[in-house]
Parts: C-alpha cells; sequence; structure tokens
C-alpha cells in the first residue's frame, strides 16, 4: 500500500442511528433477544425499550411465547409471580391475567397482569364479586369470568372484563337453573362463549349477546368429562387429551375423532396432568413424569405442527420433544397448572 492511499473505513452496525437500529431488531427473533442483550449497553436500552415493541407491532413482527405457571436445547425458565393459588388465568396480546384465587378458602376480587415483554406485574382493576377458581375464557380482548363463589344470583354469576376500557360488567344469565353450585367450565368456541354448570348439568353460548341452551351431544358428552386444561382450541378446531390419546372434536359428524400422524411422540401418561396450548396455531402439549429413584418431576414439552387434509382428516406432525423443566426436593411435589402462550410484538 503506497503512502498516500488510505486505509478503507469499517462500518458496523452499532454506528447506525437508533431508529435503523430498532428496525433491524425488530426483524429478529426475540429468541435472539438475550443473548444479544449482552452484546453492549446500547444493545441492552434498545432490546428492553417500547420503542422496539412499537416499531415490532408496526412492521407485524408477532411471535407466541410459551410460559408455565410454577438454546440448543429447549427449556423453560422460571420467573417470578405473585400468589396465584386458585386463581382463574388468561392470555389477552402479550399480557398474562390472573384473576381471584386466594388462600386459606378466601375468595378475592384481585387482579393482577404481567407483561410478558418485561416479565413485569401490575394490578388491574379488581372484580365486583371476590372469587376462588373461577372459571376464565377471553374473546375479542374480552375476559369472561364465571363462578368461584357459592350462592351467586342470576346478576353477579358472570362479569366481563373489557381490556381496552379496563372496565368490569356483568353479564345477564341464561337461567336462574344454571346459577346452582360455584363450579363451572367456560371456553371460546367457534368465535363465541360455552359455559357449563357442573351442578346443574346444563350448557349454553353466548351468541349476539344472547344465551341459548346447546344440544346434550354437542359438548356435555364430548369435552366436560376431562380437565378444562387437557383440551384448547386451534382454527377452530378443538384438541383435546383422553385416554394416553389426542383427539379433536368433528362438529358436522358430532364425534370426537383421533389425531393420526404423531410419529415419534412418546406415549402420554394416563396418570399424570397433560396439557395442551395453542401455539402460534401450532399443538403444544407438556406432560408431568415422575422419577421416584431420584425423587424428581420432569415436565416435557412437544411442539405439533396441524395438517388439515382435504379427506377431512387431521394429521400432526411432531417437531421436537424434549424435558424443558426438572424439579426436585420439595418442589418436585408442585404439578403444572397452567400453559399460557401469550402474543409478544
Amino acid at each position: 500500500m503506497n503512502d498516500g492511499d488510505q486505509e478503507p473505513s469499517v462500518i458496523t452496525i452499532l454506528m447506525l442511528h437508533d431508529d435503523l437500529l430498532l428496525n433491524c431488531l425488530a426483524r429478529v427473533s426475540r429468541a435472539y433477544y438475550p443473548p444479544l442483550s449482552l452484546v453492549c449497553n446500547r444493545f441492552r436500552y434498545l432490546l428492553a425499550s417500547k420503542e422496539l415493541h412499537q416499531t415490532r407491532i408496526l412492521l407485524g413482527c408477532t411471535q407466541s411465547c410459551l410460559y408455565r405457571h410454577t438454546s440448543s436445547r429447549k427449556s423453560f425458565v422460571p420467573i417470578l409471580s405473585p400468589e396465584l393459588a386458585r386463581a382463574g388465568v388468561a392470555v389477552v396480546g402479550p399480557n398474562i391475567y390472573a384473576i381471584g384465587g386466594g388462600m386459606k378458602n378466601k375468595t378475592s376480587s384481585s387482579v393482577m397482569v404481567m407483561d410478558s415483554r418485561s416479565h413485569r406485574w401490575r394490578e388491574a382493576p379488581s372484580m365486583r364479586v371476590a372469587r376462588m377458581s373461577p372459571s376464565v375464557c377471553t374473546l375479542d380482548e374480552k375476559i369472561y369470568v364465571t363462578g368461584g363463589c357459592d350462592n351467586l344470583d342470576s346478576t353477579k354469576w358472570m362479569e366481563v372484563f373489557d381490556t381496552n376500557t379496563q372496565t368490569w360488567e356483568y353479564l345477564q344469565t341464561p337461567s336462574e337453573e344454571i346459577c346452582g353450585g360455584s363450579k363451572f367450565e367456560s371456553v371460546r368456541y367457534e368465535g363465541t362463549v360455552y359455559v357449563s354448570s357442573e351442578a346443574k348439568d346444563a350448557t349454553y353460548k353466548l351468541h349476539e349477546g344472547r344465551w341459548s341452551a346447546c344440544a346434550a351431544d354437542m359438548f356435555a358428552d364430548r369435552f366436560w368429562n376431562w380437565p378444562l386444561s387437557n383440551y384448547c382450541e386451534i382454527e377452530n378446531v378443538f384438541y383435546c387429551f383422553g385416554v394416553t390419546k389426542i383427539r379433536w372434536y368433528d362438529p358436522k359428524e358430532r364425534v370426537c375423532r383421533t389425531l393420526l400422524g404423531l410419529e415419534g411422540l412418546p406415549t402420554l401418561p394416563c396418570v399424570g396432568h397433560v396439557i395442551l396450548a395453542n401455539y402460534g396455531g401450532k399443538l403444544m402439549i407438556l406432560w408431568e413424569e415422575y422419577v421416584f429413584a431420584d425423587e424428581k418431576k420432569m415436565i416435557w414439552c412437544a411442539e405439533i405442527a396441524i395438517d388439515k387434509r382435504h379427506n377431512g382428516q387431521i394429521w400432526g406432525t411432531v417437531e421436537w420433544f424434549d424435558n424443558v423443566f426438572t424439579s426436585n426436593g420439595p418442589t418436585s411435589l408442585l404439578g403444572l397448572a397452567h400453559a399460557l402462550a401469550p402474543t409478544l410484538c
């Protein structure tokens, strides 16, 4: 190189203006944010900023993230949370809501919400009625809370939280009959809300603000027999777990069919908790395995891609499965409670 020649200038990503750097970071999967935050203080600041989340929304870069209540190798990372014993849980966008609950058989009207982007909890407006172990489901960014306390009257059996206005309101009862008892199950399906009373053996659905009774064979004989966490809805199809198999509900024939495929998936336990979750259009299965010799509990997770075929069959392809969490000692007595998949921006 001659004396008059100059060395070529080196341009790095850190020389970009914040707006351009945010645009680049927003296009990267959130799975890479933890290691990227270690690059430098500037990355750490931008990755935690609200501007990054707003940029991801504008670019349409959203993805789901699975949380369990309690790398090359997939694993779950514990996060701090308030006491959630006997609380109902719901997900709206990036926010996880813990509703009601209580300790020592005392009901609570409190509502806590966690922003899954920052993992920070805050208080939300309390319910009008204190409840314990209420049934909770979501529809159109509203949270429907049913039951959870004894001697409910027709005006208080259900209340609805509008996450946009942050307000609660009561919802009319479909009949005096369904108000008996405190145990209800509610689900979102076919763009509406279904509610079943355990005590009265009755199921109703909400349509355009009005309740109507369901056919006896719709849910009562098909899904309510399993714990609520044992099924989920993906693209308007209901999936459930029962007797070691994953099944789906065929509304045309009103029967449950077995999810075909699933080569490589371990046999799911007959005894123990199995949880299903909608993970960005894929089926996530979580189950427990207790190793008595080592006094430890292992949580396993599998991700299943769903394929709806022209002949009406639905097949599942196992994309991966692994042990994602292990607990030892006293914590091994704790079990799976919920699987939640908020939408991250």
